[in-house]
């Protein structure tokens, strides 16, 4: 018994020692742990204490040395001094080299220059020379460069609706083209697209919503593909069909237009938007651009569009058939030597297909119009009706169109390049009458066009032509080769 408990008292003790033993070694490592956080501490307020100077590091680089040193109040002082001195110098360059304007205001243009020739040779007294005199004497002209054109134009916003996209926007624009012969210079400076368009249907940028916009003014008139093409940076042919001439639709007219669509489909995978139905309704003097009509009636015009309703992968995507009427009302002379006139119908109705999948594009348009004239042993009933029509078939390859393309970043101006290769048959028939034959017009076009910058491209057409009514100024039988650049800025 005794023995019992006195080795149990021994474990007692030998246990308290073990404690013991723990908790001062514990207490010396709370003392080293404060010991350093004291020091770490004075470390801190030397180094606040000290000046902003730090010794460089071998081999320590600028960057860690500059991110390391405390600013001085000089160094703050100078960096406002040299904000100021920038904010001054923006200011007077915005003042004395930057034009500036009351309105947002986006400037373009475009810059035409060219080269032709024919064979036969442009005969004296026709468009492109002049009559032979003793002063002047005219020679056929079968070659030459040429400056046709140049556009300057100027589009922005005059009211900006944040919320709905309800803008009002405008657009002016000038073409200064040449109207000399071989033997006079002279050019002249043309008010072309002048008009406010507002968009009555939100534009905010979302593809399933509708569009529709009113233009006011002079501008281009959308009957068919090919007639509202009037600039050389939106055609990609150089010479227009030959019924756009031949039924005087490639002018510009002044008045009212509505145009929009309906019921969109959208592929949200490829960025394509296909709206089902587009509509344009006109209303214009009919008289021409840069002049007041010559009549109190108005033309009126009206267009469709049908879209198919396919994905972009698809081999019927961007398919479109199109519809156009257009109701004249030009001012007709009675007679060679009358001095007032009587104002006549002349309706013009057109189709057009266009088919766009790329590499391939397959368009057709035709167009017929039955213009009322003075009666004539000919024309007895006092119509007169011309036809014309064209197919275009062209394949183009290259990146510029391609959506994967022209999202990306363009690095030192580069532009990936494209090209596209057409032919074009076209005829026109001034007068479908059966009394009158002989009279019809064909044109073969052969071209290519280079885009090799955003917004410069190359073209060159070789076309033959065939005129039956042949004449000294338009021969029965032509040929010939246009080449030009259209450059735009």
């Amino acid at each position: 018994m005794a023995l019992a408990a006195l080795l149990a008292l021994s474990g007692a003790a030998v246990h308290a020692q073990s404690n013991a033993s723990e908790v001062q070694s514990l207490k010396n490592t709370v003392e080293e742990l404060r010991r350093q956080v004291e020091e770490l501490r004075g470390l801190v307020r030397s180094q606040a204490a000290a000046p902003a100077t730090a010794s460089p590091v071998e081999g320590e680089s600028q960057e860690s040395i500059d991110a390391r040193t405390a600013a001085s109040k000089a160094d703050i002082q100078g960096l406002r001094t040299d904000l100021e001195n920038y904010k001054y110098d923006q200011s007077r360059l915005q003042e004395r080299n930057i034009p500036s304007v009351t309105r947002n205001t986006r400037l373009g243009g475009t810059v035409t220059l060219g080269y032709e020739t024919r064979n036969p040779a442009y005969a004296a007294g026709d468009s492109q020379t002049t009559a032979a005199s003793t002063a002047n004497p005219a020679e056929p002209r079968d070659n030459g460069f040429r400056a046709p054109t140049a556009t300057l134009n100027l589009t922005g916003n005059l009211y900006r609706d944040y919320a709905e996209g309800r803008n009002l926007t405008y657009r002016l624009a000038l073409n200064i083209g040449t109207t000399g012969t071989n033997a006079t210079s002279n050019s002249q400076v043309n008010l072309t697209d002048a008009y406010i368009r507002y968009s009555y249907e939100p534009a905010t940028g979302n593809l399933e919503d509708r569009l529709g916009t009113i233009t006011l003014g002079q501008q281009p008139v959308p009957f068919g593909l090919d007639a509202p093409a009037l600039d050389p940076e939106v055609r990609a042919v150089i010479n227009s069909a030959l019924f756009v001439n031949g039924l005087d639709l490639g002018t510009r007219q002044i008045g009212l237009l509505v145009q929009g669509d309906f019921d969109p489909y959208v592929d949200f995978t490829n960025n394509y938007r296909a709206p089902l139905l587009g509509y344009a309704l006109g209303y214009f003097n009919g008289n021409g651009p840069n002049k007041n009509d010559n009549n109190a009636s108005r033309d009126w015009l009206a267009r469709l569009v049908f879209t198919l309703p396919v994905d972009y992968t698809s081999w019927f995507r961007q398919l479109q058939i199109g519809a156009s009427y257009y109701k004249r009302s030009p001012t007709v002379a009675r007679t060679s030597t009358a001095t007032t006139g009587f104002t006549g119908e002349n309706d013009i109705t057109g189709i057009d297909v266009n088919w766009t999948h790329l590499p391939f594009s397959i368009s057709y348009e035709w167009a017929r119009g039955k213009g009322q004239i003075t009666p004539t042993a000919v024309d007895p009933d006092g119509n007169k009706r011309g036809v014309g029509q064209y197919i275009n078939l062209g394949y183009t390859w290259g990146e510029q169109f391609l959506n994967s393309s022209k999202q990306q970043g363009k690095f030192d101006d580069y532009w990936p390049q494209s090209y596209q290769a057409f032919v074009r048959y076209d005829t026109f028939d001034p007068n479908d009458n059966a009394r009158v034959v002989n009279d019809k017009q064909t044109r073969t076009t052969l071209g290519l066009n280079v885009f090799f910058a955003e917004t410069t491209r190359f073209q060159i057409n070789y076309f033959k032509d065939r005129n039956e009514a042949g004449t000294s100024a338009q021969p029965k039988r032509a040929t010939g080769l246009q080449a030009q650049f259209v450059a735009g800025f």
